[in-house]
């Protein structure tokens, strides 16, 4: 009952003080590029630590003032702190904010955060990708893990953003979507700056899904780019691209409007078009190799895009949903298909269904 209490005293205080900002308790779970740069632009005004495992990464955040690691000599803002204590980490979380890769995320839930709560906290991911081994979105896993009186709400911060323009103070668009569009809206205050810019949205599945789809979309983009064609192909590519995601969303009967969303074409033009995103990078080394070769297929753990592609190519197979590009990724990528050949046979094709 106590947790429950805490629950409406929290959504009580959030609502009452739209115009007077409370500090709020950010915990960031995981201490890689893009926790530490959300980091970085909550703790202006908000209270904010950070847990990682890596004990150098956390003494190089709390000591440094840096994650050499990941940003070299960049510093981060002091008021920071970091710790390998997960316990600690939690002790005052208001938000639980999950920067974790999918593969791990519900046995960091489970086995990390659960045990170690205090106190009922929001949970916001900002991860990208499925549970691989049960098919289902992050979310879905955050509600079937944490109990619901220990979750005041589950939501999903995503949009087109690179972790070292974060900390460079690069004006930066990103949607904060939950079920519940009030709890969205009460939070929304506590992640805006002079540069960051934050849109609500009740699309939570939506915003899971596109934060999915992207990241294969933009490995073929980078293939395509490797591959040499020219700006005239690789806009047909990615036009081709929002129509997938179009009939993606279609399956999941939501609406397809929420493409638009930042976490949707925003995030497709941002990965899909540079060489500082992991997605596009592997891709364009496919296209220069013209092939997938071992030490490609060994970053499949790391590379969220790569492990998406069979998944949804099975699921389109299963619905009956005609999917060029993830089928063109597939064979690529599953049955090593060379990238030219069938790039190839895809332009020879693209009028076919005007015959």
């Amino acid at each position: 009952m106590k947790n429950l209490n805490n629950t409406n005293n929290i959504n009580n205080e959030l609502i009452e003080n739209k115009d007077k900002l409370k500090k709020f308790n950010f915990t960031i779970i995981g201490s890689g590029a893009f926790g530490t740069a959300v980091a970085n632009f909550l703790v202006d005004n908000n209270n904010v630590i950070i847990y990682g495992i890596d004990k150098k990464e956390i003494d190089d955040i709390k000591i440094n003032h840096k994650n050499t690691k990941y940003f070299g000599s960049i510093k981060l803002k002091n008021k920071i702190e970091a710790t390998n204590n997960i316990k600690e980490a939690l002790k005052e979380a208001d938000a639980i904010l999950l920067a974790i890769p999918s593969h791990i995320f519900k046995i960091v839930l489970k086995e990390k955060i659960l045990p170690n709560m205090k106190k009922a906290a929001y949970f916001i991911n900002l991860a990208k990708g499925f549970d691989y081994k049960e098919i289902k979105f992050l979310n879905q896993i955050i509600d079937e893990t944490i109990p619901k009186n220990l979750n005041l709400g589950t939501l999903k911060l995503s949009g087109p953003s690179f972790a070292k323009e974060l900390l460079k103070k690069e004006p930066t668009k990103f949607v904060l979507a939950a079920k519940d569009i009030e709890i969205a809206k009460n939070l929304k205050k506590y992640f805006e700056t002079n540069y960051i810019n934050i849109i609500i949205s009740n699309e939570i599945y939506g915003v899971e899904i596109l934060s999915v789809i992207k990241n294969p979309l933009s490995i073929l983009l980078g293939i395509v780019q490797g591959l040499g064609y020219k700006m005239n192909s690789r806009a047909y590519i990615f036009s081709e691209a929002l129509e997938e995601m179009k009939k993606i969303v279609n399956l999941y009967k939501l609406n397809e409007n929420i493409i638009f969303l930042p976490a949707g074409v925003g995030d497709l033009y941002l990965t899909g078009n540079s060489k500082k995103s992991r997605n596009f990078s592997v891709g364009y080394k496919i296209g220069k190799n013209d092939k997938v070769n071992k030490k490609i297929l060994n970053s499949f753990t790391t590379i969220e895009g790569l492990r998406s592609i069979e998944i949804i190519f099975l699921l389109a197979k299963k619905n009956g949903i005609d999917l060029k590009l993830f089928n063109l990724l597939y064979n690529i990528t599953y049955k090593n298909t060379s990238p030219s050949k069938a790039m190839d046979e895809f332009f020879k094709g693209i009028n076919e269904h005007y015959e």
